[in-house]
């Protein structure tokens, strides 16, 4: 039975508020380039470019991945059909039954790769994918993922054809995979649409009526099983039940143990699951904690829940590493024991955008796993600047080498004392910290401390000035990356003749918006010949002999950014695109 759905119960609906994000390029409270601009109706759209007023996220393309210290968790078993890297949570004014959304992308389109909504007709609300990329593939892959086609550069209203349609909601996560982009994607506005009516009624009802369908072909089903079943029973009788063993059936589970366990590891966590709940023997093999030592749980955020961690905490596992990011896990004794009983021995960790994360989380995690040498707690928002034992509790890893904390909200006495205990580290992301407010201080103790350090992400950190870089120019000769990208303290460049003739393995260099002169590109082009990306965005000092220079000097130059430095270059800048190929150089010319 189909319930009429008539024009005027159609409710088309945009963003009213943004609930939850991983990244985004704009700084907090921000109008220019932050995810709160996807609230509202189309504000550029159909046009097509690059827009103040658009939703932007942190990365793009291949090359953040390329310079990246984030360690990979090779795990035991089989990785799931999923490869989002970002995520974007909104809410709608009125709950309704989805029928289609629609994403208005107004540059470099092409990055959506799922969509989520979280039903409401369910006894428990839960998160429900209504598509994904792999939808509309012939052969489902995580390399065809990766490698799909993507768009025509142009505006576009993207509607996927959702393939669950009877979910009751108001509420819509996009996630989003760039690693194939050019250049930044951008997002203008989000839509739904569905139908209004009483749903909550409809929906009982639509269910009640597929519930007798179901029952009924079941029960004819099964009656017919329960009749054949009866006539062997029957049969079996008269031969007095005996069956020669030679005529036994060979089962799945009279297979050896170690090639029940080869097959096993084929699978993902989900279907291990599954299996493990079908017999006595699967249920013992698929408990063996070895298969679980390394674990990448990110794929499963919107089914990950405490059941699952109690189940870990039963096994007894014994993880080497883990990734819980993206979980909607509340904080619990259930977390509180998992960590204490299954992560003792714990060396990578990361738990980005995590809704369990806080001050007693980091407390728990910096007592019981002293073995971390990576923790990302990137975009976890519920620690707490106030609970000074919070983030001071990283100090108590001294073993750590990456760390990032992205995003985050800690402040620059909790990071001094950590960068004071914590003398192995060779990678800190502090992009974005926007309670810090003495960059420099931090800086000197890192560059006391952390002399083996590689790799600074400063991004957007507005209190750090040319007195911090000297200090870690001078003392941390290491340094191959460096991030300083919208740091408006940095007004000189003393340090860079330093940092270039000191380092001289540097290999990333970000001086995104900073006044960089010919001078700076002068010294680049000298001092930084094994640097492969440079980042120097609205540098509108800067001259295209300049810039040239760099292209003929810096043979492992890949990626060149001179986004918003010319006015009017397009036929100079087309020409040494041409002449440098092995170099993607952007811009926002057209």
């Amino acid at each position: 039975m189909n319930l009429p759905r008539t024009e005027n119960l159609v409710t088309r609906q945009f963003v009213k508020n943004v609930l939850d994000f991983s990244s985004q390029y704009g700084r907090e409270q921000s109008g220019s380039y932050t995810v709160a601009n996807v609230r509202g109706c189309p504000t550029n759209y159909p046009k097509y470019g690059d827009f103040l007023e658009s939703c932007v996220l942190r990365t793009y393309g291949k090359w953040w991945n390329d310079m990246s210290y984030s360690p990979a968790i090779d795990a035991s078993i089989a990785k799931p059909f999923f490869i989002s890297q970002d995520f974007i949570e909104v809410e709608f004014e009125e709950k309704v039954m989805i029928e289609s959304v629609v994403i208005y992308e107004n540059y470099n389109p092409g990055a959506v790769v799922a969509l989520y909504a979280l039903d409401y007709a369910k006894t428990s609300n839960k998160w429900i994918q209504i598509w994904s990329i792999f939808d509309n593939l012939n052969i489902k892959s995580i390399k065809n993922g990766l490698n799909r086609p993507l768009p025509r550069q142009e505006s576009r209203k993207f509607r996927p054809n959702l393939t669950k349609k009877d979910v009751f909601s108001n509420v819509v996560r996009i996630e989003l995979e760039h690693g194939k982009l050019d250049y930044y994607t951008e997002l203008d506005a989000i839509e739904i649409v569905g139908y209004a009516f009483n749903l909550t009624l409809s929906k009982e009802l639509g269910t009640n009526l597929r519930n007798v369908g179901d029952e009924f072909f079941s029960m004819k089903i099964l009656s017919n099983k329960i009749s054949e079943v009866t006539s062997e029973c029957d049969n079996q009788n008269e031969n007095e039940g005996v069956q020669l063993a030679s005529n036994k059936p060979v089962s799945i589970t009279d297979l050896p143990n170690e090639l029940l366990t080869s097959i096993i590891k084929l699978l993902d966590l989900r279907h291990i699951f599954l299996l493990r709940s079908t017999c006595r023997k699967f249920y013992q093999l698929c408990s063996d904690r070895d298969l679980f030592n390394k674990l990448d749980l990110k794929p499963f955020w919107s089914q990950s829940n405490e059941t699952l961690l109690a189940t870990f905490c039963n096994i007894v596992c014994d993880f080497k590493a883990l990734n819980l990011s993206w979980s909607k896990i509340e904080f619990s004794h259930i977390v509180k024991k998992f960590f204490e009983t299954c992560c003792t021995q714990l060396t990578i960790l990361s738990v980005e955008s995590c809704q369990f994360m806080n001050a007693n989380t980091l407390r728990i995690i910096g007592e019981n796993c002293p073995m971390l040498t990576s923790l990302n707690i990137a975009s976890c928002l519920n620690i707490s600047t106030s609970d000074q034992t919070g983030f001071e509790s990283i100090a108590k890893l001294a073993r750590l080498e990456i760390l990032n904390l992205y995003r985050t909200l800690i402040d620059g006495p909790q990071m001094i004392k950590i960068v004071q205990s914590c003398k192995n580290l060779v990678s800190v992301n502090l992009g974005a910290c926007t309670k810090i407010n003495e960059f420099d201080e931090v800086m000197f103790n890192l560059a006391d401390n952390c002399d083996k350090i590689e790799s600074l992400d400063l991004w957007r950190a507005y209190s750090l000035t040319s007195m911090g870089l000297r200090k870690i120019a001078n003392n941390c000769l290491n340094l191959k990356d460096l991030d300083i990208g919208w740091c408006r303290s940095v007004i000189s460049f003393e340090w860079l003749f330093l940092m270039l003739e000191k380092c001289t393995n540097m290999r990333k260099l970000f001086l995104t918006s900073l006044r960089v002169t010919d001078s700076e590109l002068c010294l680049i082009s000298q001092k930084g010949l094994h640097i492969e990306q440079l980042d120097l965005l609205g540098s509108r000092s800067i001259s295209i002999e300049a810039v040239e220079q760099i292209l003929k000097n810096c043979k492992n130059l890949k990626f060149f950014d001179i986004s918003f430095c010319f006015y009017d270059e397009n036929e100079q800048i087309s020409r040494l695109s041409s002449t440098y190929a092995n170099c993607s150089i952007k811009t926002s010319q057209k």
